[in-house]
């Protein structure tokens, strides 16, 4: 391969990965959004419609948020995690899943008022991860010369953007 060919494929990928992560993006604010409404509604709910805002969040947070978390530790925290640099920074953010998933466990055995308080407590612990995710996971893999964002997200790449195959929006 030529030096002029290697740097075309060279910005290709970083293109290619830079748009990846715009929507990567794009999807993790609109699963804020919609945790954000749907955890509001827990907490704001009159008590006759209390049961049926629970049972939404909790359809939520086990066909979208659960198989968001375990997809991305398949894919790119799997890649990240490979880089010197991304391994405590992955092994800390598994930790943040497995806290993430805690809290949802706690707010799908409790009701009234504490249900409202786990249901922001996972919207906050969620809003910082993703945070984090688009902070620090993305750019870390966007700007690796060793791998490829693109190529990590793989087949899940519809599910994590904008095919939102795991059921939301």
């Amino acid at each position: 391969m030529t030096e002029n060919s290697e740097n075309s494929e060279n910005t290709e990928t970083r293109d290619a990965d830079l748009a990846a992560s715009q929507e990567v993006q794009q999807h993790h604010a609109a699963m804020v959004a919609e945790l954000d409404r749907l955890s509001a509604a827990v907490r704001d709910a009159a008590p006759t419609e209390h049961a049926r805002a629970h049972a939404r969040l909790v359809d939520w947070f086990e066909t979208v948020l659960v198989p968001h978390a375990d997809e991305e530790e398949a894919t790119t925290y799997r890649v990240a995690g490979t880089l010197a640099e991304g391994h405590l920074l992955i092994d800390a953010m598994i930790r943040e899943h497995v806290l993430i998933k805690r809290l949802v466990a706690l707010f799908a055995a409790s009701d009234g008022a504490a249900a409202g308080a786990y249901a922001r407590a996972v919207h906050e612990a969620f809003r910082h991860h993703q945070d984090l995710e688009n902070d620090l996971i993305l750019p870390l893999l966007v700007d690796s010369p060793d791998v490829s964002l693109v190529a990590a997200l793989g087949a899940a790449h519809g599910h994590q953007t904008g095919g939102h195959a795991h059921g939301h929006h």
